[in-house]
């Protein structure tokens, strides 16, 4: 078996492949199957190019460089100032180069109708089940179920002024003697973004007589909607 045979016939195959699911995620139609399989094919490639350089290292130095002189063959120049080209480009996210990119895509899924406001009334159903979730978890001293509707890295103020994290807030409900109660009323949902809400509201705890107002900030991640930010406070005394 010749060494130079099957490393070039290797690198025709694999380059094949690559070809193929590079221009299946060129034009959109990428999965994960897909995506990996470029990734892996990738790998492979440059493992057989490595070896195809090595076996045919003079004759590539060849086409390089003019026996006769020593210069840089012009065939040379050409590929050299298109990867410098691309490579800046793309380095510097240069407008043409992200219209090229994206064109493919473009292509097959056309352009995204732009979506209105989010309809109060859907606003206001997401504001009530993210609480309701919120305080059943609670109150159960769930805190796998807390978890995903106030994430560890949630940022919480407290009416004392104290910052905590979610990851605190579960921590504290394990270490509960008596179990504490909440009850919740959404007073006013607030749309930023379509994957972004203000909701404030009042909540009440039978470990205090004094009700506390609260800011949520609501943001839908990986499809969920989760409190990302919490601001607590003491109702203002008229």
């Amino acid at each position: 078996m010749k060494s130079k045979n099957l490393v070039s016939l290797s690198v025709s195959v694999v380059f094949f492949v690559l070809a193929i699911t590079g221009l299946l995620i060129y034009f959109g139609q990428g999965n994960h199957v897909i995506d990996h399989t470029h990734a892996w094919f990738g790998i492979l490639f440059f493992i057989a190019a490595v070896f195809h350089i090595v076996n045919n290292w003079s004759s590539l130095t060849a086409y390089a460089r003019n026996r006769r002189t020593g210069g840089i063959q012009k065939e040379f120049i050409l590929p050299a100032v298109l990867v410098v080209i691309f490579a800046a480009g793309i380095g510097f996210d240069v407008p043409v180069f992200d219209k090229l990119a994206n064109f493919g895509k473009g292509l097959f899924r056309g352009e995204k109708p732009k979506q209105g406001p989010m309809a109060q009334t859907t606003a206001d159903s997401i504001a009530k089940a993210v609480e309701m979730a919120y305080v059943a978890a609670y109150n159960k001293a769930d805190t796998a179920a807390l978890a995903t509707v106030l994430p560890a890295k949630t940022t919480v103020m407290t009416q004392a002024g104290t910052m905590l994290s979610g990851l605190d807030i579960q921590h504290n409900l394990l270490k509960q003697t008596t179990a504490e109660k909440l009850t919740a009323k959404v007073d006013k949902a607030e749309t930023i973004t379509d994957q972004l809400l203000i909701v404030r509201g009042t909540s009440t705890s039978t470990a205090t007589t004094t009700p506390t107002v609260y800011t949520h900030i609501l943001k839908e991640q990986d499809k969920k909607w989760q409190i990302v930010a919490v601001q607590q406070a003491y109702p203002s005394v008229q």
